[in-house]
């Protein structure tokens, strides 16, 4: 076909006229739908491979619109290998004149096969950017199964092949100018969101029903959305272990002696994968100390005497941050241990009180991504202490649905969040909420211009919380707003002893926090790895009997923290290899 020049448009919806079948999914026919009189949009029509609904009716079309400055900056042939980095940036469009789209085609082009002179094909050979991964942001394939350039040739008429869009700029002086290559399903993954491009919010938004509860796996569990592990996510034959609660139960050892081997089978791709989807797991069999409660194997002298190289919960940790460090060591240490009396008890961690569910270090521009808590022994005459959970992101979901207002005062307000004793003073205010930010939202340096948007990240820190620093015509509607998401998120009353989950009235937001708030007794040798993004963590207050000896009233746990963006990097690239 000929190109698309500016001002013509594609046939209307439903002629047949104009469509090139290549690839798969929602990119499996694509064609030019519009080039704009002034070259600066090229929309292209995207037509799935099955019917919406898969019901027997047509396919759906998805339309995107791709600004000429966009395209121009994200050429392929600007990409630098193999390391993937730029060699333009967005203003040099500006730069060199503010280029235009003289004409726009798609192209089929086979991959795999090697170009043949005797080729039918329409046109010769051509050179076209390699497939780029599915998870990849570069518009060429800078690493996976495909080079990054492929010689091929254009395919004929009914050859079928994979598309690509193939645009013509316009050039300063009489002729034809440079032209660009783009793969055409990395567009349709990669152009603005408010085109529908990239992942479904389906995919990544975390609601009610993906959350851990009280009684039972999180509603989600039965659904065809957690079918990974019957599509051998995890090796042939490899399911999870999971108790009552749905949470992935994962051997201690098969984390920290996997070598970092990506074949789908180690614990540690495993233990990744539960805590970024499910927001918690539970490692089992760690070397914890002898005299604590139970028969349980994995028995040490004394994990307290244990050099911080050796420590469960930091071998875990290194081994999940796949850099080998461990984050965020500066107010208690890269391993800390968490019992009565500990540093003076300088936190009230370190004491027997109960501890309301709670994000930990949220003075930090960036909290930790990843906490691990290693039981390490637990005395026979312990009575409470029990871990609890809950998903603040999901509650955050619900406390939009039931109250708006409440939400979109916490998506404004900004909290203060503080340590500051004697060898700390940090400081950092945020609101508790925040959306992702879309083409519809406000600049950066104001607030969303919507509530709407998908949440991705809950900041909850009521004991490290110092005062609000508002107007005072919004103090009054900031601590109403507080009130209601705390009910919904157990309040002070969620530590105590008998956990009276929610406290006040018995309404819809107290009673979130009693079906949504997971409580568990760790065991001697287990350990509980949560994502502190995501979950807050707590502790009913505990207590032994005046008769108790110091290793029967004993309750000891040690933990640690990762880094996000280190752990994530590690998650990203096991998964890469599924």
């Amino acid at each position: 076909m000929r190109p698309t020049r500016p001002g013509q448009s594609a046939p209307p919806p439903g002629d047949e006229d104009g469509w090139n079948d290549g690839g798969v999914g929602p990119a499996a026919s694509v064609r030019i739908a519009s080039v704009s009189p002034d070259g600066r949009f090229v929309s292209l029509s995207f037509r799935g491979g099955a019917s919406a609904e898969d019901g027997g009716g047509p396919p759906a079309v998805n339309t995107v619109r791709l600004h000429a400055a966009w395209l121009w900056s994200n050429d392929p042939s600007r990409v630098t290998l193999p390391s993937g980095q730029r060699t333009s940036t967005p203003g040099d469009w500006a730069a060199s004149g503010r280029p235009a789209v003289a004409g726009a085609e798609v192209i089929l082009c086979p991959i795999g096969e090697p170009p043949s002179s005797s080729d039918p094909g329409d046109g010769g050979t051509v050179c076209v950017p390699g497939p780029p991964p599915g998870d990849c942001c570069h518009p060429l394939a800078v690493y996976g199964e495909h080079l990054p350039w492929i010689v091929t040739r254009r395919s004929g008429p009914g050859d079928g092949g994979r598309a690509y869009l193939r645009v013509t700029w316009t050039s300063p002086s009489d002729g034809d100018g440079p032209s660009s290559t783009y793969d055409a399903e990395w567009l349709l993954r990669c152009c603005c969101p408010g085109d529908d491009g990239g992942v479904p919010r389906a995919e990544t938004e975390v609601t009610p029903a993906h959350a851990v509860r009280r009684d039972g796996p999180p509603e989600w569990h039965g659904s065809d959305g957690a079918s990974e592990e019957s599509d051998g996510l995890f090796g042939d034959g490899v399911r999870l272990e999971r108790g009552d609660d749905g949470l992935a139960r994962i051997d201690y050892a098969s984390v920290v002696d996997c070598g970092g081997t990506q074949d789908g089978s180690d614990g540690l791709f495993r233990l990744l994968h539960s805590v970024f989807r499910d927001g918690a797991a539970i490692v089992t069999n760690a070397p914890h100390s002898a005299g604590t409660d139970g028969e349980i194997p994995g028995v040490c002298e004394s994990v307290a005497s244990m050099s911080e190289a050796d420590l469960p919960a930091g071998r875990v940790g290194r081994a999940m941050s796949g850099t080998g460090g461990l984050s965020h060591g500066a107010l208690y240490g890269n391993v800390f241990h968490v019992r009565v009396g500990e540093r003076g008890s300088n936190n009230v961690a370190y004491t027997s009180d109960g501890l309301c569910p709670h994000q930990d270090l949220a003075y930090y521009e960036s909290p930790p991504g990843v906490q691990i808590l290693h039981c390490a022994a637990v005395g026979s005459k312990v009575r409470g202490g029990e871990s609890i959970l809950i998903d603040a992101m999901a509650a955050a979901h619900r406390l939009r649905e039931v109250r708006r207002g409440s939400f979109e005062c916490l998506l404004e307000c900004p909290a203060t969040f503080v340590k500051q004793r004697d060898g700390a003073c940090m400081t950092y205010r945020r609101p508790h909420i925040a959306l992702e930010r879309s083409a519809a939202s406000s600049p950066s340096d104001g607030p969303p211009s919507g509530s709407d948007g998908e949440i991705v990240s809950v900041f909850w820190s009521p004991p490290f919380e110092g005062p609000a620093r508002l107007p005072a015509d919004s103090v009054g509607r900031y601590y109403e707003a507080y009130a209601d998401f705390e009910r919904m998120l157990g309040g002070g009353d969620a530590a105590g002893p008998d956990g009276a989950d929610g406290g006040g009235d018995d309404d819809e937001l107290s009673g979130y926090a009693r079906e949504y708030t997971w409580q568990y007794k760790l065991r001697p040798g287990e350990m509980l790895v949560f994502n502190n993004r995501r979950m807050l963590h707590g502790r009913r207050s505990f207590s032994s009997g005046p008769d108790a000896s110091s290793e029967e009233g004993q309750r000891h746990l040690v933990g640690c923290y990762t880094n996000i963006d280190d752990t994530l990097n590690n998650y990203r690239v096991l998964l890469r290899s599924k």
